[in-house]
């Protein structure tokens, strides 16, 4: 079975970085117009709901090291598993 989670550093303009630990991040991707995934594309409403929440970082610095201390953090839960790892989401324009 899959956990198809990760931790996500989304890097948006401005430059700002929010960091979530998620499953399904490609819905962040998903185009309702075609209705697939499509690299490069932004569905805004599930980047929001993804994202919306989180604390917002001025330093990659910082945003990398938030990263680190969610996989710290799930490393020693009772369900240590992080499929996808750390990953960087890079977004060209600012956050919605």
């Amino acid at each position: 079975m899959s956990a198809d989670n990760g931790i996500y550093i989304l890097e948006s303009e401005g430059p700002e970085w929010r960091v979530v630990t998620a499953q399904a991040i490609e819905n962040i991707n998903w185009n309702e117009t075609t209705r697939q995934v499509e690299n490069g594309h932004f569905n805004m409403i599930e980047v929001k709901q993804y994202f919306g929440g989180c604390k917002v970082f001025k330093t990659f610095e910082d945003a990398k090291n938030e990263a680190f201390r969610i996989e710290e953090a799930i490393a020693k839960s009772d369900f240590p598993v992080l499929e996808y790892g750390i990953c960087i989401i890079r977004m060209p324009f600012p956050f919605p």
